[in-house]
């Protein structure tokens, strides 16, 4: 097409006919592309492909001033449906992906996962002025983990964590469901770095005799020690003093070590840490909380003390 009929006033009445056309044909192709990468993402056996349909989808704007696209899916269910298919290559089918019938737009799609409360669904959310989606449940809206996948980074939240899996899940449904549902959260973060490279802060689902899980309050009071110290000795267990610096540690059988302390950063200021440590490092916090019934108890209550650090409001 000429410069000239790009002006639609500069147009003879053939032209604007022919421009029309085009404009259709543009729009219907560009529709044509949107199934090519949307049957690559449903199709596709190659975790690469994957990612590569899934990112370039969350960005596709499937409108055009010609072509309106009435039934569609959210950016949001394209990750939702990456997160399911990159399960499927691994061969875990624990978390169920379902299709709700929407007359507005597409199918609203949701993950349940078994004996888990059935009230309890879950998609992908985008934030204002937030990059990527935030996986949450849906009825209390509270974040599990951000995911980007163009940025490749994901994080988990702690306050979730402790809202959702330590507190009201465990009142809900038996602690095995429970873990299956979390130790598939964690598959799902393995998955993104060892196919991908990504870039995941496990929090407090992190094992590793590395991590060092932050707490918010840089100060804690003289009372929460007195409270681990009875909690501990409750339960036949001795609560010791560090040697080097300001806290104490509580061996816990198995060569599991459970340890608060204040570590003190360069410039003097400090801030507390609770750490797990294990030969296998199959202990993080929340398993640690998850196996040992007094921990939990004075984690909770006085979490406005021991909240873990999270990135996310």
């Amino acid at each position: 097409m000429s410069n000239e009929s790009l002006n639609p006033s500069s147009l003879t009445t053939n032209g604007r006919l022919v421009a029309y056309s085009e404009s259709l044909k543009a729009g219907i192709q560009h529709g044509i592309e949107f199934t090519k990468l949307f049957d690559q993402l449903t199709d596709t056996k190659d975790a690469g492909e994957l990612l590569a349909a899934s990112t370039a989808l969350f960005d596709f704007q499937m409108d055009t001033d010609y072509v309106v696209y009435p039934h569609k899916y959210d950016a949001n269910d394209y990750y939702l449906i990456f997160m399911s298919r990159l399960l499927e290559l691994h061969n875990n089918k624990d978390a169920v992906l379902h299709s709700r019938e929407d007359n507005l737009k597409a199918d609203t799609l949701f993950q349940t996962f078994p004996n888990i409360d059935d009230s309890e669904e879950f998609h992908f959310e985008q934030r204002e002025n937030q990059d990527g989606a935030f996986y949450v449940e849906q009825n209390s809206h509270q974040v599990i983990f951000s995911l980007n996948l163009k940025e490749k980074a994901m994080y988990f939240n702690s306050d979730t964590i402790t809202k959702l899996f330590i507190t009201e899940w465990s009142g809900k449904s038996d602690n095995e469901a429970v873990t299956n549902a979390v130790d598939l959260f964690i598959q799902f973060g393995k998955y993104l770095v060892a196919d991908f490279g990504f870039s995941v802060d496990f929090n407090m689902l992190d094992a590793s005799n590395s991590k060092k899980y932050v707490l918010a309050n840089s100060e804690l009071s003289e009372q929460i020690m007195d409270k681990l110290f009875v909690a501990t000795a409750d339960n036949n267990l001795m609560l010791q003093n560090m040697d080097t610096v300001q806290g104490a540690f509580l061996d816990l059988g198995n060569q599991i070590i459970f340890s608060l302390y204040k570590e003190i950063n360069a410039d003097g200021s400090g801030h507390w840490v609770i750490t797990v440590q294990d030969p296998e490092e199959k202990y993080s916090l929340f398993e640690i909380f998850n196996q040992f019934a007094f921990l939990k108890k004075w984690f909770l209550d006085n979490l406005d003390e021991l909240q873990i650090g999270s990135k996310m409001s």
